[in-house]
């Protein structure tokens, strides 16, 4: 007992041991077990963390239950066991109500986290309609994972049910949209450059046909740059009707020696735009 006493107020799991190993070798003894029992109690109203209150009220319970079948029941030790079951019943709704309040605060806490990652998203629709680049179109869409990701989907009230399909459905449709505004985009920026590049080409030859006539290095440097690094596949009609009178220009004006290397250089010319 004199180890017990000195470990209640330092260390409650090495006096939980101690008052429990004392309390099973003498089970019917009064003192063991109201030592043992009060200690569990007094634990169990600490503000510690839950489980571990949890665990000295049960504790305190199954001291009692064995002290009642061991211990010879007089009036007396009926209206200690009584007193020690009122004790126990309080102890235990006090937890009860923390556990509730802990479970309500969680509860609160997910709820919050849903409204506002459903708040976000909407957040991010708006974002996405008003993209202009694929990098930033990208950007958002992970961002979207992000917040659609943080909800806890199994706790939506038929509000945040209605919302997020409202939602969904807005982001199916706005992303097919979006991504074929954002390829039309990027056909029309390479259309343009490449008219730009054919035009400079045509400028250039046509400035000083001498540079490039019989000098087959200009030649390559002038159409590998200028006329012959972009992908037809990719050129809307109009453009390519220019790209065809820019080539046939250069052409026409070769000799038949130029005019055979120049299409070996269209051939040859690696589409890296």
């Amino acid at each position: 007992m004199e180890l017990f006493d000195k470990l209640k107020d330092t260390n409650i799991w090495d006096a939980q041991i101690v008052g429990k190993n004392l309390f099973c070798k003498h089970p019917d003894n009064v003192e063991c077990f109201v030592a043992y029992f009060d200690f569990c109690i007094k634990v169990a109203g600490y503000p510690i963390e839950i489980n571990a209150r949890s665990f000295f009220l049960s504790e305190a319970e199954l001291a009692l239950n064995v002290f009642s079948e061991k211990a010879d029941v007089t009036e007396q030790m009926l209206s200690l066991i009584q007193g020690k079951r009122e004790e126990l019943l309080k102890a235990s709704s006090v937890i009860n109500e923390a556990i509730a309040k802990n479970d309500k605060a969680v509860y609160d806490n997910r709820m919050k986290a849903n409204t506002d990652a459903l708040t976000r998203l909407a957040s991010l629709r708006d974002e996405l309609l008003s993209v202009k680049a694929q990098e930033a179109f990208e950007a958002t869409l992970n961002e979207i994972a992000i917040a659609d990701n943080l909800l806890d989907k199994s706790i939506f009230t038929d509000s945040q049910v209605a919302i997020y399909e409202s939602l969904t459905r807005g982001y199916s449709e706005l992303v097919s949209k979006k991504m074929a505004e954002l390829a039309n985009d990027e056909d029309v920026k390479y259309n343009k450059e490449a008219a730009q590049a054919f035009k400079k080409a045509y400028t250039l030859f046509k400035g000083d046909e001498s540079k490039y006539k019989g000098h087959e290095h200009n030649l390559y440097e002038l159409v590998a740059r200028y006329l012959f690094a972009y992908d037809a596949k990719r050129l809307f009609s109009e453009t390519l009707i220019y790209y065809n009178y820019v080539y046939s220009y250069i052409f026409n004006n070769l000799d038949d020696d130029g005019k055979y290397r120049f299409t070996q250089f269209s051939f040859d010319t690696p589409k890296s735009k």
